[in-house]
């Protein structure tokens, strides 16, 4: 099952700050409420071709999935590819805004078949992918605006 995901919103902090931040992989775990741990890391997630082994948590436990930047546009656009138990696309677009920036998170998952209760079910794992981006999101805007200093 395909499930395909957009959020956006706004971060009051300036972007380049908050990209060292978001760019980087081990960062990761600090504030995606999926991410367990981070290893095996190349590089930074705003450069083409740097890879990762992402720990997840999936419906049967912890789960690796190898990702890798395939696009990135500098304080623009990152885009990655996840392989493993679980296939996913995620797209982060950026634009300046005033004292901070604008963002929009989009994500298509491939679920497997066959997935036990209410993970089976298409309409769930829409909503719940979902919370999962918005919660993160949220996790990693109130760490940027806690930790950047804003000049007022």
């Amino acid at each position: 099952m395909l499930i395909h995901t957009r959020i956006s919103g706004h971060v009051d902090v300036p972007l380049e700050p908050a990209l060292a931040f978001l760019g980087d992989f081990q960062n990761l775990p600090l504030w995606h409420v999926s991410v367990i741990a981070v290893k095996d890391v190349v590089g930074t997630q705003l450069e083409v071709g740097s890879t990762a082994t992402l720990v997840l948590k999936g419906s049967g436990g912890l789960v690796d999935d190898h990702v890798e930047v395939i696009e990135a546009e500098p304080l623009r656009m990152s885009k990655q590819v996840g392989r493993g138990p679980l296939n996913f696309t995620s797209t982060m677009r950026y634009t300046p805004v005033g004292r901070g920036y604008d963002w929009v998170w989009e994500q298509e998952n491939e679920w497997p078949d066959g997935l036990p209760g209410v993970f089976g079910d298409e309409a769930f794992m829409g909503r719940f992918m979902e919370q999962v981006l918005r919660h993160s999101a949220e996790n990693a805007r109130l760490m940027l605006e806690a930790m950047v200093p804003v000049a007022v």
